[in-house]
């Protein structure tokens, strides 16, 4: 037990942290129906912001502490606030980019203002500590708990026994009502949100002294608060509080066991298999859901006229053409332009076609970079290891796709992300990946005539390669199964009703996604000579969300404007780098999901003046349990702020 003790001391410490920063984050969720992905990177912002205020400008840490908790807890709150006063009623996608949009935000931010290095944070509290066992306690690490333990105990004794707090949990079940009671349902939100904030800002100074300023890191470690909501089952604050000491301890007591490669990942990964297990483990009507809109992001837009369509396809393969001959020594960028179109393409098929959210399609291109070098360092055939690398990350797309038979949105979303990460923590490094290195590299071909050394042979081999995929892509949106996935995104339970496999049509569309994506990802090691581990990390597939979501609904248009923006824009702008790139889709990830959210809702008002009955339906849908059940499946009821 003594051996066991260091390592539970430190888990309990990072784990009140954690269930303090999940504790807020389940408030906001149930306040407001918005689950907040950007919950960690307002950690890392307050753990920057008092760095620059105590360290930097030498201010007191109390007053530093102060500033950085009102002012950038209330101001990050109201700009929240703000952005999701109107995606109450709307697909839960537009919810999750918004979201997103402040994660990339913050996080590009950062890395602009203080770099990419990761900085020490001195430790503030007092060093000084006692013994228990013959293992060293600091009085850092006792205040830490002492804070995170008063607060969560304190916003649920205010929850139950002040007005503003009983306020707080009658808005998740009516906020009519409560409008009716002289309460102000924005004042309510507006400061559930400056408590989800404070106490997010709270656990960044907090982990700060032991983790150091790096944003990424603080960012993914505060994220680990979702297996706490997990726990928590997303509603309860007294279980998602024990559940983040859990998390903590169990993720310390990991390190002590998994030492050695390639397990010595899984400390890190254990809050996501905590979240993986729990969605997959609990029935989904044990689950809260927000009320929403039924329906999805897609638009209903008719299809270009056949003779407009050819003249568009020949013409931009005529330009293609002689892009090697126009842009000269830039001809690498308008090459990964090309492969980023599969990418995107690939996530378009998935998320506009078929309705699914998925962040972790970083993962299905690393899984095809890595294929596909160890298949051409073995001897294997070019071409046929290009068709490898997309079919073994078949079966990983066929993985992933088992919490979308039984998830959705949100919840859908929170697995993928955890998947991905496992990925990054656990199967990277491992020798089926990148290996303990975390890089792998390739060699381009030659086939017969064809030299793809040269970069003008090597971009018209992306090109054909590119071409077939897309026409493979559209053939699929098209089809039958295209319809069919349409139909799922917009209603999964009518498909059902016809006696139509939805479960099947996931598996498909998620097997079909990850092929694509694979393919794109052999082309890339192939391109560049090598690939790392750390270029598809689940950052990156935040990126890739982000930049299709403010792209457009159209397959092939969205994916080409969003390959020319990630690709091809940042090749004839220097000093648009990943950082600024991550800052700038973040921005605009939230205005695109304001402007969507407000379409959505002019969209509502014009149906419901031409189909009159409409309100009469969805009174019929509220007050009928079979169609309601159908319709949301069985929810947990809302306003269980337990």
């Amino acid at each position: 037990m003594r051996d066991l003790l260091p390592f539970i001391i430190t888990g309990a410490v990072s784990g009140a942290a954690y269930g303090l920063a999940a504790t807020g984050l389940v408030l906001t969720y149930r306040t407001s129906g918005v689950f907040n992905f950007g919950h960690g990177a307002v950690a890392a912002g307050a753990a920057f912001l008092f760095y620059t205020l105590h360290d930097t400008h030498g201010l007191p840490w109390p007053l530093a502490a102060g500033i950085t908790l009102v002012v950038f807890g209330v101001v990050v709150a109201w700009v929240m606030e703000r952005v999701t006063r109107g995606l109450g009623d709307v697909p839960e996608a537009v919810v999750i980019v918004a979201t997103i949009g402040l994660l990339l935000g913050i996080d590009g931010f950062l890395f602009i203002q203080y770099g990419n290095v990761t900085r020490n944070f001195p430790e503030f509290l007092p060093a000084s500590g006692f013994a228990v066992w013959g293992v060293t306690v600091t009085w850092s690490q006792v205040i830490s708990v002492a804070i995170a333990t008063s607060s969560a105990l304190g916003l649920y004794v205010f929850l139950w026994r002040n007005r503003l707090g009983v306020a707080m949990r009658a808005v998740v079940d009516n906020s009519t009502l409560l409008a009716l009671t002289g309460e102000n349902p924005k004042r309510v939100r507006l400061a559930a949100w400056s408590i989800g904030s404070v106490f997010a800002a709270m656990s960044g100074i907090l982990l700060a002294p032991t983790l150091g300023l790096d944003a990424n890191l603080l960012t993914f470690l505060v994220v680990q608060a979702f297996g706490a909501c997990a726990i928590g089952m997303f509603s309860s604050l007294p279980l998602t509080y024990v559940g983040g000491i859990t998390v903590g301890v169990m993720a310390s007591l990991a390190t002590k066991f998994f030492t050695k490669p390639p397990f010595n990942g899984v400390p890190a990964a254990v809050p996501f298999l905590v979240l993986f297990v729990v969605l997959l483990a609990v029935p989904a009507s044990r689950l809260p859901r927000r009320k929403m809109s039924v329906g999805s992001l897609i638009p209903d837009v008719k299809p270009l006229p056949t003779a407009t369509a050819t003249a568009l396809v020949v013409g931009g393969l005529v330009a293609l053409s002689i892009v090697p001959a126009a842009v000269g020594t830039r001809l690498p960028v308008w090459t990964s332009g090309l492969i980023d179109v599969v990418v995107f393409a690939s996530l378009a098929l998935l998320v506009w076609t078929s309705g699914q959210i998925s962040l972790s399609h970083a993962a299905f291109v690393a899984v095809g970079a890595s294929t596909m070098s160890h298949m051409t360092s073995n001897g294997v055939p070019w071409g046929v290891a290009l068709l490898l690398a997309g079919l073994v990350a078949v079966p990983v797309g066929a993985f992933v796709a088992v919490p979308a038979i039984r998830l959705s949105g949100l919840y859908l979303a929170l697995a993928t992300l955890g998947f991905g990460i496992l990925m990054q923590y656990v199967v990277y490094p491992t020798w089926v990946m990148f290996g303990s290195k975390l890089s792998v590299s390739a060699t381009r071909p030659h086939l017969g005539p064809l030299n793809a050394a040269q970069d003008k042979q090597f971009y018209y081999l992306v090109l054909v390669v590119t071409v077939i995929c897309l026409v493979a892509i559209v053939g699929v949106a098209r089809s039958r199964l295209g319809r069919l996935l349409r139909a799922m995104s917009e209603s999964p339970v009518m498909l059902a009703t016809h006696g139509l496999g939805v479960n099947v049509t996931r598996l498909i569309v998620f097997c079909i996604s990850a092929f694509f994506a694979g393919i794109a990802g052999g082309l890339a090691v192939t391109q560049f000579g090598s690939a790392s581990g750390a270029g598809y990390g689940p950052l990156q597939s935040l990126l890739l969300i982000a930049i299709l979501a403010v792209c457009g609904t159209r397959l092939l248009r969205s994916s080409i404007i969003a390959a020319a923006l990630l690709a091809i824009v940042p090749g004839y702008f220097q000093g648009f780098d990943v950082n600024h790139q991550t800052f700038a889709f973040g921005v605009v990830a939230i205005g695109a999901s304001v402007v969507i959210a407000k379409r959505e809702l002019l969209a509502s008002m014009i149906r419901r003046s031409i189909h009159p009955t409409e309100p009469r339906m969805a009174w019929r849908v509220e007050r009928d349990p079979a169609i309601r059940r159908a319709r949301d499946g069985a929810r947990v009821p809302a306003g269980m702020l337990r």
